[in-house]
């Protein structure tokens, strides 16, 4: 699997025009711009010229750059064919267990699916933790993400049109509370009621972590705060954070326990919130954070759907991936979309 061939081949159809206009159309709907099309990627791929190109099984990938790059420019090159807005897009793929690693915590890699992070293993295991204070940032995996930016970048330079395509963004930092929760456990529940100082402590700690790593990895990566790419998008702010552990929480918990942290990190960088599950209980106060400028939400058959769009009008957010069966049919702008290939055709 030469590194090379696959990297000379993208380079030859790399046309940066074509990424410097999707970029405007994603800035266009972040500044409330109506748009004859609105942004859109396939979520399943139409019939391809040309398919070729290495699918290396995680496993292998996270312990071989080459194949990790490789790995993450495969679907940039799908997409690069199929004419939507697709931006070519890598990251160091070392997915959720990158901060708890930083702390100390023990993972493992799995047969099928990302690493899996294990809970320290009591509440006094958590005091040390806090005892410690801020870790060195190259602890754990922190040192291999900044390594592996490093080399994505040395790599690419080499080739010149596939370089000024391919964005790097950030790795898998999760947000303040499902670190905390991924470090803590299910127990972190039962802190809310008989030592909530120490959960305040604990993300206190998490989160002036995420906002110094991220800062070490935007130095590594040249990357900047006004606008970046996640994962199939363009979108305005330095951050994606996510809010998955909080869809179990009530209100009141999600406003004591998340927003506050939450808040700090869109402070530090500005960005967008990520959640799976249904957050109707929480997104009137989401949607109030300082400093965010979209939302996206991976299941929207679990949520109030039209109550979440006017509140993201209302507050000039865009909905981002928005599955187009569930986008309002006059919507010129603030949303960006999931199309399916196969619905299209039907």
């Amino acid at each position: 699997m030469p590194l090379h061939t696959y990297l000379a081949k993208f380079e030859r159809i790399a046309r940066p025009e074509r990424d410097e206009r999707i970029a405007a159309r994603f800035r266009a709907v972040f500044e409330g711009e109506p748009l004859e099309q609105l942004p859109f990627v396939w979520s399943d791929l139409p019939p391809l010229a040309d398919a070729d190109w290495p699918a290396p099984a995680y496993n292998d990938s996270f312990e071989d750059r080459e194949l990790m790059l490789l790995e993450q420019l495969r679907a940039g090159y799908l997409h690069y064919q199929t004419g939507d807005d697709y931006p070519v897009t890598i990251r160091a793929n070392y997915g959720t267990v990158i901060l708890p690693s930083i702390f100390g915590a023990d993972w493992q890699l799995t047969e099928s699916s990302m690493p899996w992070a294990h809970h320290l293993p009591n509440r006094d295991a958590i005091r040390a933790l806090l005892d410690r204070g801020v870790p060195d940032v190259r602890a754990g995996l922190g040192e291999r993400c900044l390594d592996t930016t490093q080399y994505y970048r040395e790599i690419l330079v080499h080739y010149p049109a596939l370089s000024q395509i391919t964005q790097i963004y950030h790795p898998d930092l999760q947000g303040p509370f499902d670190v905390a929760h991924l470090l803590w456990g299910p127990d972190i529940f039962l802190g809310f009621y008989d030592c909530p100082e120490m959960v305040h402590a604990l993300l206190d700690l998490v989160t002036e972590t995420y906002i110094a790593w991220l800062r070490a990895w935007k130095k590594a990566a040249g990357n900047g705060n006004d606008w970046t790419v996640h994962w199939n998008l363009w979108q305005r702010g330095g951050t994606m954070l996510r809010d998955d552990s909080a869809v179990m929480l009530s209100t009141a918990q999600y406003r004591e326990f998340v927003q506050p942290y939450d808040q700090r990190v869109l402070d530090a960088f500005g960005g967008c919130i990520h959640f799976c599950g249904c957050g109707d209980q929480f997104i009137a106060d989401m949607v109030t954070s300082r400093n965010l400028y979209g939302i996206n939400m991976s299941q929207p058959e679990l949520n109030n759907m039209p109550r979440l769009l006017d509140l993201c009008r209302q507050h000039k957010l865009v909905f981002l991936n928005l599955d187009e069966a569930y986008t309002p049919a006059d919507a010129t702008t603030g949303i960006t979309l999931l199309r399916s290939w196969r619905a299209s055709q039907g």
